[in-house]
């Protein structure tokens, strides 16, 4: 993949990159503002960015038909599972 695009995040790759740009986000939230980080665990903001980026998706690529609307639901179910894995098993991990 050159470069993300809305069309990308629907692949393969570009779930990764999603997922990858998701956790990074989440962190760096997380870190500059410390309330965030006391107040909402990440995995609840990795499932949240998830969301909005996969409705900004369909926003921009539409929904013209069920299987479109199938493709963005099981990418956005990838890529919330992955981002939110990650977040739960740092939480493990610090425990």
């Amino acid at each position: 993949m050159d470069s993300p695009t809305f069309a990308s995040f629907i692949t393969p790759e570009g779930i990764i990159v999603a997922g990858g740009l998701i956790t990074a986000l989440v962190q760096l939230i997380k870190t500059v503002v410390p309330m965030v980080d006391e107040k909402v665990s990440g995995a609840v903001l990795a499932f949240g960015g998830a969301t909005l980026l996969y409705i900004a998706t369909a926003a921009v690529l539409g929904v013209p038909t069920p299987d479109a609307a199938l493709t963005i639901i099981a990418s956005w179910l990838a890529c919330a599972t992955a981002s939110v894995g990650t977040y739960s098993t740092i939480r493990t991990v610090r425990a």
